[in-house]
């Protein structure tokens, strides 16, 4: 039962949202909303049950003094004082003056801007991997990603006038072309994990093996 349970659930709902797109009567678009509200209200109670598994994870291993678990503590520390400003904020938190305001502009909006400075070195460190022309295919991406990177600098329109017109069509020609194969291919995949899931043959949510 507590597998047939939540396939069937899953099923149901499933198609009743899958209905949405070829149903177009109103009272149909009331019961999908409400749906879409009850999965709000489950998406929030998610992140209370991943707030309360962070703890357990991070907290014991704080307490065993294991290795690093000084970042825990920071990480266990900032986010105890982020819940008390935030609560003690009330529906006025987000304004200016506010503590839980201040620690978000302040705190979280610098770390994260710190974050994506590192990746930008990984992102170079995988550029130089790729843009190694082993291949007809590297080399064809190598020379593509040297020909927009000079068009897109001030350089470029010294070396030839039509550099950039050539930058503006790989732009939006060959680039727009992939993305959207890109985006297709997802889609189809997305569709395609939705079925198994409906129909109960991708059962990973479930949890086991």
């Amino acid at each position: 039962m507590r597998t047939t349970i939540p396939l069937v659930i899953t099923f149901v709902v499933g198609l009743i949202m899958l209905g949405e797109a070829f149903i177009p009567h109103w009272m149909y678009r009331i019961v999908t909303e409400n749906i879409l509200e009850w999965g709000v209200i489950l998406a929030a109670a998610a992140f209370v049950l991943g707030l309360i598994n962070l703890i357990q994870v991070n907290l014991p291993k704080v307490l065993a003094r294991e290795p690093e678990w000084g970042y825990k503590l920071v990480m266990l520390v900032a986010l105890v004082a982020t819940l008390v400003v935030g609560f003690m904020g009330g529906g006025d938190r987000l304004s200016n003056g506010q503590a839980y305001k201040w620690v978000f502009d302040f705190v979280f909006v610098p770390l994260n801007a710190t974050m994506f400075a590192l990746l930008a070195f990984y992102i170079a460190s995988a550029a130089f991997r790729a843009f190694r022309a082993r291949n007809m295919e590297a080399t064809v991406l190598l020379v593509a990603a040297v020909v927009v990177m000079i068009g897109r600098v001030p350089i470029g329109e010294q070396i030839s006038e039509r550099l950039p017109q050539i930058v503006n069509w790989l732009m939006e020609v060959p680039n727009t072309a992939a993305r959207r194969a890109i985006f297709i291919g997802a889609a189809l995949g997305a569709v395609a994990t939705g079925l198994r899931i409906i129909l109960g043959i991708e059962r990973s949510h479930l949890g086991g093996d």
